[in-house]
Protein backbone atom coordinates (compact mmCIF):
# COMPACT_ATOMS: atom_id res chain seq x y z
CA UNK A 1 0.00 0.00 0.00
CA UNK A 2 1.38 3.38 -1.14
CA UNK A 3 1.82 6.00 1.58
CA UNK A 4 -0.04 9.18 1.54
CA UNK A 5 2.14 11.16 2.65
CA UNK A 6 6.53 11.51 1.71
CA UNK A 7 8.72 9.01 3.95
CA UNK A 8 10.72 12.26 5.20
CA UNK A 9 7.94 13.94 6.08
CA UNK A 10 6.44 11.42 7.81
CA UNK A 11 9.89 11.52 9.95
CA UNK A 12 10.33 14.74 10.22
CA UNK A 13 7.04 14.83 12.22
CA UNK A 14 7.94 12.00 14.41
CA UNK A 15 11.81 12.96 14.94
CA UNK A 16 11.07 17.18 14.90
CA UNK A 17 7.43 17.12 16.73
CA UNK A 18 8.94 19.15 20.29
CA UNK A 19 11.26 20.89 18.17
CA UNK A 20 8.54 22.55 16.09
CA UNK A 21 6.07 22.91 18.87
CA UNK A 22 9.02 24.97 20.96
CA UNK A 23 9.73 27.42 17.73
CA UNK A 24 6.05 27.73 18.06
CA UNK A 25 5.70 28.74 21.47
CA UNK A 26 8.43 30.96 21.07
CA UNK A 27 7.46 32.66 18.38
CA UNK A 28 4.26 33.41 20.33
CA UNK A 29 5.67 34.36 23.26
CA UNK A 30 8.08 36.59 21.71
CA UNK A 31 6.12 38.49 19.48
CA UNK A 32 3.67 38.86 22.94
CA UNK A 33 6.50 40.17 24.41
CA UNK A 34 7.55 42.77 22.03
CA UNK A 35 3.83 43.84 21.72
CA UNK A 36 4.08 44.51 25.19
CA UNK A 37 7.15 46.49 24.74
CA UNK A 38 8.74 44.16 26.80
CA UNK A 39 11.09 42.18 24.47
CA UNK A 40 14.04 42.71 26.16
CA UNK A 41 11.79 41.72 29.94
CA UNK A 42 10.96 38.87 27.61
CA UNK A 43 14.15 37.44 27.39
CA UNK A 44 15.55 38.41 30.99
CA UNK A 45 12.75 36.14 32.22
CA UNK A 46 13.56 33.76 30.23
CA UNK A 47 17.34 33.34 30.01
CA UNK A 48 19.11 35.54 32.94
CA UNK A 49 16.03 35.04 35.36
CA UNK A 50 16.74 31.08 35.34
CA UNK A 51 20.20 31.24 35.83
CA UNK A 52 19.54 34.15 38.87
CA UNK A 53 17.02 32.10 40.20
CA UNK A 54 19.06 28.96 40.74
CA UNK A 55 21.53 31.15 42.58
CA UNK A 56 19.22 32.75 44.63
CA UNK A 57 17.79 29.58 45.49
CA UNK A 58 21.07 27.88 46.25
CA UNK A 59 21.41 30.75 48.68
CA UNK A 60 17.75 30.43 50.27
CA UNK A 61 19.00 26.71 50.94
CA UNK A 62 21.86 27.08 52.82
CA UNK A 63 20.16 29.48 54.92
CA UNK A 64 16.76 27.74 55.82
CA UNK A 65 19.14 24.24 56.58
CA UNK A 66 21.26 26.14 59.14
CA UNK A 67 18.32 28.33 60.56
CA UNK A 68 16.26 24.57 61.06
CA UNK A 69 19.60 22.76 62.47
CA UNK A 70 19.39 25.65 65.22
CA UNK A 71 15.68 25.64 65.95
CA UNK A 72 16.01 21.51 66.35
CA UNK A 73 19.18 21.75 67.98
CA UNK A 74 20.22 21.93 71.36
CA UNK A 75 23.60 23.82 70.11
CA UNK A 76 22.61 27.00 69.42
CA UNK A 77 24.08 29.38 67.12
CA UNK A 78 25.09 33.08 68.26
CA UNK A 79 22.34 36.02 67.85
CA UNK A 80 24.50 37.63 65.27
CA UNK A 81 24.55 34.53 63.09
CA UNK A 82 20.85 33.68 63.20
CA UNK A 83 19.93 37.45 62.81
CA UNK A 84 22.47 37.29 59.36
CA UNK A 85 20.63 34.47 58.18
CA UNK A 86 17.12 36.06 58.65
CA UNK A 87 18.40 39.04 56.95
CA UNK A 88 19.85 36.83 54.19
CA UNK A 89 16.37 35.03 53.83
CA UNK A 90 14.51 38.07 53.54
CA UNK A 91 16.26 39.88 50.85
CA UNK A 92 15.72 36.60 49.09
CA UNK A 93 12.17 36.15 50.07
CA UNK A 94 11.26 39.91 48.79
CA UNK A 95 13.41 39.87 45.51
CA UNK A 96 11.23 40.63 42.51
CA UNK A 97 9.58 37.84 40.25
CA UNK A 98 9.28 40.29 37.64
CA UNK A 99 11.30 42.41 35.81
CA UNK A 100 10.30 45.72 36.45
CA UNK A 101 11.27 49.29 36.07
CA UNK A 102 10.67 50.15 39.69
CA UNK A 103 13.53 47.41 41.01
CA UNK A 104 17.04 47.42 40.48
CA UNK A 105 17.61 43.99 40.24
CA UNK A 106 21.26 43.95 39.47
CA UNK A 107 21.87 45.56 42.66
CA UNK A 108 19.58 43.55 44.60
CA UNK A 109 21.20 40.28 44.19
CA UNK A 110 24.45 42.09 44.22
CA UNK A 111 23.30 42.97 47.63
CA UNK A 112 22.26 39.69 48.71
CA UNK A 113 25.43 38.25 47.62
CA UNK A 114 27.10 40.31 49.63
CA UNK A 115 25.12 39.57 52.80
CA UNK A 116 25.71 35.53 51.81
CA UNK A 117 29.17 35.87 52.06
CA UNK A 118 28.85 37.48 55.47
CA UNK A 119 26.70 34.61 56.66
CA UNK A 120 28.85 31.93 55.29
CA UNK A 121 32.24 34.24 56.81
CA UNK A 122 29.93 33.71 60.14
CA UNK A 123 28.97 30.28 59.88
CA UNK A 124 32.65 29.48 58.71
CA UNK A 125 31.96 27.74 55.89
CA UNK A 126 33.13 28.38 51.94
CA UNK A 127 31.22 31.02 50.42
CA UNK A 128 31.69 29.39 47.28
CA UNK A 129 28.43 29.32 45.06
CA UNK A 130 28.74 26.17 42.37
CA UNK A 131 26.36 27.90 39.73
CA UNK A 132 28.95 30.32 39.89
CA UNK A 133 32.48 27.98 40.18
CA UNK A 134 34.10 27.15 36.62
CA UNK A 135 34.36 23.32 36.95
CA UNK A 136 37.40 21.26 36.87
CA UNK A 137 38.73 20.54 33.96
CA UNK A 138 40.26 17.34 33.24
CA UNK A 139 38.88 17.06 29.27
CA UNK A 140 42.83 15.60 28.79
CA UNK A 141 42.01 12.19 30.50
CA UNK A 142 38.39 12.33 29.66
CA UNK A 143 35.92 11.94 26.87
CA UNK A 144 33.43 14.99 26.39
CA UNK A 145 30.74 13.36 28.18
CA UNK A 146 32.64 12.07 31.05
CA UNK A 147 33.88 15.52 31.41
CA UNK A 148 30.37 16.40 31.37
CA UNK A 149 29.13 14.18 33.76
CA UNK A 150 31.90 15.10 36.18
CA UNK A 151 32.05 19.30 36.27
CA UNK A 152 27.48 18.88 36.94
CA UNK A 153 27.87 15.94 39.72
CA UNK A 154 31.20 17.72 41.16
CA UNK A 155 28.58 20.67 42.14
CA UNK A 156 25.77 18.67 43.36
CA UNK A 157 28.25 16.25 45.43
CA UNK A 158 30.06 20.13 46.95
CA UNK A 159 26.52 21.21 48.23
CA UNK A 160 25.88 18.38 51.10
CA UNK A 161 29.55 18.90 52.45
CA UNK A 162 28.09 22.53 53.91
CA UNK A 163 24.86 21.56 54.70
CA UNK A 164 25.66 17.90 56.59
CA UNK A 165 28.81 16.81 58.55
CA UNK A 166 29.82 15.02 55.99
CA UNK A 167 33.54 14.03 56.65
CA UNK A 168 34.19 11.06 53.29
CA UNK A 169 32.62 10.97 49.81
CA UNK A 170 32.86 7.69 47.75
CA UNK A 171 32.27 6.08 44.54
CA UNK A 172 30.13 2.46 43.70
CA UNK A 173 31.95 0.88 41.05
CA UNK A 174 33.68 4.10 40.31
CA UNK A 175 36.08 2.72 37.64
CA UNK A 176 38.31 5.37 37.01
CA UNK A 177 37.64 7.74 39.81
CA UNK A 178 36.76 11.11 37.52
CA UNK A 179 34.31 12.43 40.06
CA UNK A 180 35.93 11.82 43.13
CA UNK A 181 39.45 12.71 42.21
CA UNK A 182 38.50 15.90 41.15
CA UNK A 183 36.37 16.06 44.47
CA UNK A 184 39.91 15.58 46.67
CA UNK A 185 42.37 17.58 44.08
CA UNK A 186 39.70 20.71 43.92
CA UNK A 187 38.34 21.06 47.56
CA UNK A 188 40.49 18.74 49.76
CA UNK A 189 37.83 16.18 50.26
CA UNK A 190 38.67 12.92 51.55
CA UNK A 191 37.35 10.06 48.67
CA UNK A 192 37.67 6.36 48.22
CA UNK A 193 36.89 4.72 45.05
CA UNK A 194 35.42 1.24 45.45
CA UNK A 195 35.25 -1.25 42.63
CA UNK A 196 35.54 -5.18 41.93
CA UNK A 197 38.08 -5.09 39.36
CA UNK A 198 40.96 -5.15 40.54
CA UNK A 199 42.78 -4.11 37.02
CA UNK A 200 40.32 -1.34 36.73
CA UNK A 201 41.51 -0.06 40.03
CA UNK A 202 45.14 -0.14 38.95
CA UNK A 203 44.39 1.61 35.75
CA UNK A 204 42.81 4.19 37.89
CA UNK A 205 45.56 4.58 40.21
CA UNK A 206 47.83 5.73 37.15
CA UNK A 207 45.87 7.95 35.97
CA UNK A 208 45.34 9.59 38.92
CA UNK A 209 48.89 10.29 39.48
CA UNK A 210 48.98 11.68 36.03
CA UNK A 211 46.71 14.13 37.05
CA UNK A 212 47.85 14.87 40.17
CA UNK A 213 51.21 15.66 38.72
CA UNK A 214 49.53 18.18 36.84
CA UNK A 215 46.57 19.06 38.75
CA UNK A 216 48.20 22.81 39.34
CA UNK A 217 48.01 23.58 35.75
CA UNK A 218 44.25 22.21 35.33
CA UNK A 219 43.19 24.04 38.31
CA UNK A 220 45.11 27.20 37.29
CA UNK A 221 43.38 27.42 33.54
CA UNK A 222 39.92 26.65 34.96
CA UNK A 223 40.35 29.38 36.91
CA UNK A 224 41.58 31.77 34.50
CA UNK A 225 45.28 32.13 35.62
CA UNK A 226 44.07 31.94 39.80
CA UNK A 227 45.62 29.09 42.34
CA UNK A 228 41.76 29.18 43.99
CA UNK A 229 42.27 25.15 44.03
CA UNK A 230 46.46 25.16 44.50
CA UNK A 231 46.47 26.52 47.74
CA UNK A 232 47.45 24.63 50.31
CA UNK A 233 49.37 22.10 48.16
CA UNK A 234 48.47 19.03 46.16
CA UNK A 235 47.46 16.25 48.92
CA UNK A 236 47.70 13.09 47.49
CA UNK A 237 46.59 10.90 50.10
CA UNK A 238 43.17 12.47 49.95
CA UNK A 239 42.08 10.04 47.32
CA UNK A 240 42.42 6.55 47.75
CA UNK A 241 41.17 3.45 46.38
CA UNK A 242 39.43 -0.39 47.47
CA UNK A 243 38.31 -3.23 45.69
CA UNK A 244 35.30 -4.40 47.15
CA UNK A 245 31.61 -6.18 45.77
CA UNK A 246 28.80 -4.04 46.82
CA UNK A 247 26.11 -5.58 48.60
CA UNK A 248 23.10 -4.38 51.20
CA UNK A 249 25.54 -5.96 53.61
CA UNK A 250 28.35 -4.12 52.86
CA UNK A 251 30.30 -2.91 55.83
CA UNK A 252 31.64 0.30 54.41
CA UNK A 253 32.30 2.05 57.87
CA UNK A 254 34.95 -0.85 57.72
CA UNK A 255 36.18 -0.49 54.16
CA UNK A 256 36.80 3.47 55.08
CA UNK A 257 38.61 3.02 58.02
CA UNK A 258 40.85 0.43 56.76
CA UNK A 259 41.76 3.24 54.18
CA UNK A 260 41.72 6.13 56.49
CA UNK A 261 42.74 6.55 59.86
CA UNK A 262 39.54 7.85 61.53
CA UNK A 263 37.01 7.18 64.16
CA UNK A 264 33.86 8.53 62.95
CA UNK A 265 32.80 7.70 59.13
CA UNK A 266 29.52 9.88 57.84
CA UNK A 267 29.43 9.25 54.10
CA UNK A 268 28.25 10.50 50.82
CA UNK A 269 27.79 7.20 48.36
CA UNK A 270 27.96 8.51 44.49
CA UNK A 271 27.27 5.99 41.69
CA UNK A 272 28.55 7.65 38.23
CA UNK A 273 26.79 5.35 36.74
CA UNK A 274 25.64 2.70 38.52
CA UNK A 275 25.74 -0.17 35.84
CA UNK A 276 22.60 -2.82 36.56
CA UNK A 277 21.89 -3.81 39.91
CA UNK A 278 24.64 -1.87 41.27
CA UNK A 279 22.70 0.99 41.55
CA UNK A 280 19.92 -0.90 43.42
CA UNK A 281 22.47 -2.18 45.54
CA UNK A 282 23.58 1.19 46.57
CA UNK A 283 20.10 2.16 47.81
CA UNK A 284 19.43 -0.54 49.35
CA UNK A 285 23.21 0.09 51.25
CA UNK A 286 21.70 3.73 52.00
CA UNK A 287 18.74 2.56 53.87
CA UNK A 288 20.62 -0.11 55.80
CA UNK A 289 23.84 1.81 56.88
CA UNK A 290 23.39 5.01 59.52
CA UNK A 291 27.35 5.51 58.17
CA UNK A 292 25.58 6.84 55.06
CA UNK A 293 24.36 10.64 55.39
CA UNK A 294 23.99 11.26 51.98
CA UNK A 295 22.96 9.69 48.47
CA UNK A 296 23.51 10.50 44.90
CA UNK A 297 23.00 7.76 42.37
CA UNK A 298 23.25 7.59 38.48
CA UNK A 299 21.81 4.82 36.84
CA UNK A 300 22.82 2.96 33.59
CA UNK A 301 22.75 -0.22 31.64
CA UNK A 302 19.10 -1.17 32.56
CA UNK A 303 19.13 -4.43 30.28
CA UNK A 304 21.53 -5.70 32.90
CA UNK A 305 19.40 -5.67 35.39
CA UNK A 306 18.13 -8.55 37.35
CA UNK A 307 13.89 -9.79 37.18
CA UNK A 308 12.31 -13.04 38.24
CA UNK A 309 11.16 -13.18 34.61
CA UNK A 310 14.51 -13.57 33.26
CA UNK A 311 16.50 -15.02 36.22
CA UNK A 312 18.32 -17.53 34.26
CA UNK A 313 20.25 -14.92 32.56
CA UNK A 314 22.08 -14.06 35.36
CA UNK A 315 25.36 -15.50 37.77
CA UNK A 316 24.71 -18.00 40.56
CA UNK A 317 25.43 -15.20 42.98
CA UNK A 318 22.63 -12.73 41.45
CA UNK A 319 20.00 -15.61 41.09
CA UNK A 320 20.40 -16.83 45.18
CA UNK A 321 19.39 -13.99 46.45
CA UNK A 322 15.77 -12.09 46.50
CA UNK A 323 16.76 -8.49 46.32
CA UNK A 324 16.32 -8.16 41.74
CA UNK A 325 17.34 -5.12 40.22
CA UNK A 326 13.29 -4.34 39.75
CA UNK A 327 11.12 -4.36 41.05
CA UNK A 328 12.35 -2.95 44.37
CA UNK A 329 9.35 -1.41 45.84
CA UNK A 330 6.75 -3.65 47.28
CA UNK A 331 3.99 -1.05 45.68
CA UNK A 332 5.38 -2.54 42.07
CA UNK A 333 6.14 -6.02 43.83
CA UNK A 334 5.04 -8.55 40.44
CA UNK A 335 5.23 -6.22 37.56
CA UNK A 336 7.83 -7.07 35.40
CA UNK A 337 9.37 -5.59 32.15
CA UNK A 338 11.36 -8.08 30.29
CA UNK A 339 15.19 -7.59 28.94
CA UNK A 340 13.40 -6.20 25.62
CA UNK A 341 11.54 -3.64 27.28
CA UNK A 342 14.66 -2.84 29.66
CA UNK A 343 17.25 -2.21 26.24
CA UNK A 344 14.31 0.33 25.13
CA UNK A 345 14.49 2.21 28.19
CA UNK A 346 18.02 2.52 27.87
CA UNK A 347 17.58 4.42 24.22
CA UNK A 348 18.13 8.00 23.68
CA UNK A 349 14.90 9.56 21.53
CA UNK A 350 17.00 13.23 22.69
CA UNK A 351 20.17 12.33 21.09
CA UNK A 352 17.97 10.91 18.20
CA UNK A 353 16.27 14.12 17.84
CA UNK A 354 19.49 16.10 18.09
CA UNK A 355 21.49 14.35 15.23
CA UNK A 356 18.39 12.90 13.47
CA UNK A 357 19.65 9.63 13.54
CA UNK A 358 18.68 6.50 12.37
CA UNK A 359 18.87 2.89 12.98
CA UNK A 360 22.11 1.14 11.40
CA UNK A 361 21.20 -0.53 8.60
CA UNK A 362 22.24 -4.03 9.39
CA UNK A 363 19.33 -4.49 11.31
CA UNK A 364 17.78 -4.49 8.03
CA UNK A 365 19.94 -7.08 7.28
CA UNK A 366 19.83 -8.80 10.32
CA UNK A 367 16.30 -9.25 9.55
CA UNK A 368 16.67 -10.63 5.94
CA UNK A 369 18.87 -13.08 7.14
CA UNK A 370 16.26 -13.92 10.08
CA UNK A 371 13.63 -13.99 7.36
CA UNK A 372 15.97 -16.53 5.57
CA UNK A 373 16.19 -18.93 8.25
CA UNK A 374 12.17 -19.10 9.74
CA UNK A 375 12.05 -20.80 5.74
CA UNK A 376 14.11 -23.56 6.93
CA UNK A 377 13.15 -26.69 8.59
CA UNK A 378 16.19 -28.11 10.27
CA UNK A 379 19.34 -27.06 11.79
CA UNK A 380 21.06 -27.96 9.27
CA UNK A 381 19.69 -26.47 6.44
CA UNK A 382 20.03 -23.21 8.70
CA UNK A 383 23.97 -23.79 9.57
CA UNK A 384 24.21 -24.20 5.72
CA UNK A 385 22.64 -21.44 4.81
CA UNK A 386 24.73 -19.28 7.70
CA UNK A 387 27.53 -20.67 6.63
CA UNK A 388 27.08 -19.76 3.15
CA UNK A 389 26.13 -15.98 4.41
CA UNK A 390 29.56 -15.90 6.00
CA UNK A 391 31.64 -17.40 3.52
CA UNK A 392 31.63 -16.92 -0.45
CA UNK A 393 28.58 -18.86 -1.87
CA UNK A 394 25.62 -16.96 -0.69
CA UNK A 395 24.63 -15.55 -3.65
CA UNK A 396 24.80 -18.83 -5.72
CA UNK A 397 22.82 -20.21 -3.21
CA UNK A 398 19.40 -18.36 -4.27
CA UNK A 399 18.05 -18.28 -7.39
CA UNK A 400 18.70 -15.17 -9.41
CA UNK A 401 14.90 -14.01 -9.56
CA UNK A 402 14.73 -14.26 -5.85
CA UNK A 403 17.38 -11.41 -5.26
CA UNK A 404 16.09 -9.26 -7.81
CA UNK A 405 12.79 -9.41 -5.98
CA UNK A 406 14.18 -8.80 -3.08
CA UNK A 407 16.37 -5.96 -4.04
CA UNK A 408 13.35 -4.25 -5.28
CA UNK A 409 11.30 -4.58 -1.95
CA UNK A 410 14.27 -3.85 0.47
CA UNK A 411 13.44 -0.12 0.91
CA UNK A 412 10.26 -0.77 1.76
CA UNK A 413 11.32 -3.04 4.01
CA UNK A 414 14.01 -0.40 5.63
CA UNK A 415 11.20 2.16 6.00
CA UNK A 416 8.85 0.27 7.18
CA UNK A 417 11.92 -1.03 10.48
CA UNK A 418 12.80 3.42 10.66
CA UNK A 419 9.32 3.80 11.61
CA UNK A 420 9.08 0.55 13.90
CA UNK A 421 12.29 1.90 15.89
CA UNK A 422 11.21 5.90 16.22
CA UNK A 423 8.01 4.45 17.53
CA UNK A 424 9.40 1.99 19.75
CA UNK A 425 11.71 5.15 20.42
CA UNK A 426 8.90 7.04 21.74
CA UNK A 427 8.48 4.83 24.59
CA UNK A 428 11.76 4.41 26.09
CA UNK A 429 11.70 7.51 28.22
CA UNK A 430 8.48 5.86 29.38
CA UNK A 431 10.36 2.71 30.65
CA UNK A 432 13.12 4.41 32.16
CA UNK A 433 10.45 6.51 34.26
CA UNK A 434 8.95 3.67 35.61
CA UNK A 435 12.49 1.91 36.54
CA UNK A 436 13.64 5.38 38.24
CA UNK A 437 10.18 5.93 40.23
CA UNK A 438 10.12 2.53 41.21
CA UNK A 439 13.56 3.26 43.24
CA UNK A 440 12.55 6.52 44.27
CA UNK A 441 9.32 4.80 46.21
CA UNK A 442 11.53 2.25 47.36
CA UNK A 443 13.15 4.67 49.40
CA UNK A 444 9.87 6.46 50.52
CA UNK A 445 8.62 3.37 51.65
CA UNK A 446 11.76 2.73 53.66
CA UNK A 447 10.84 5.84 55.20
CA UNK A 448 12.97 8.32 53.70
CA UNK A 449 11.55 11.88 53.28
CA UNK A 450 14.18 13.78 51.53
CA UNK A 451 14.32 11.39 48.62
CA UNK A 452 14.32 13.45 44.99
CA UNK A 453 14.34 12.57 40.90
CA UNK A 454 16.95 15.37 39.94
CA UNK A 455 17.75 16.18 36.09
CA UNK A 456 21.57 16.34 36.27
CA UNK A 457 23.02 16.17 32.35
CA UNK A 458 22.48 17.35 29.05
CA UNK A 459 20.32 14.35 27.58
CA UNK A 460 21.94 14.85 24.86
CA UNK A 461 25.76 14.34 25.59
CA UNK A 462 24.25 12.07 28.65
CA UNK A 463 20.79 9.87 27.86
CA UNK A 464 21.16 8.61 31.46
CA UNK A 465 20.43 12.02 33.04
CA UNK A 466 18.87 11.24 36.24
CA UNK A 467 19.80 10.78 39.47
CA UNK A 468 18.39 9.50 42.40
CA UNK A 469 19.38 12.13 45.32
CA UNK A 470 18.65 11.35 49.29
CA UNK A 471 19.47 12.78 52.56
CA UNK A 472 19.48 10.60 55.88
CA UNK A 473 16.65 12.41 57.96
Amino acid sequence: MALDKDFNDILDDIVMSEDSTQKESYTEGFTAGVEGGNSEGFHLGYHKGARLGKELGYYLGIANIHLERNANSDTKYPDKIIKQLEKLKDLINSFPHTNSEEHDIVSMADNIRVNYKKACALLKISSVNPYETNSCEITKWVKQSQCHHVSVNEEYCISPQKLTDIIHKRGAGGGRGHLLVTMSLGHHIPSLTIDCDETTLNNAKKRVKLIQKQWHAIAKRANGGANVWTDGGVDTNLHRFACSYITRDTDLSSVVREQFDCEEVNLLLTGLHTCGDLGPSCLRLFTVSPAVRVLFNVPCCYHLLSEAVDVAMFDDDQTATDDKGFPMSQYLRGLNLGRNARMLGAQSIDRVRHYRQMPDRSLLYRALLQGFASKCQSFQQYFKMADEKLGLNIFNSLPECYLIELERTMDCQWKKIVLLYLMRLCLAQVIEGVILLDRLLYLYECGCKNAYLVKLFDPVLSPRCHSIVAIRN
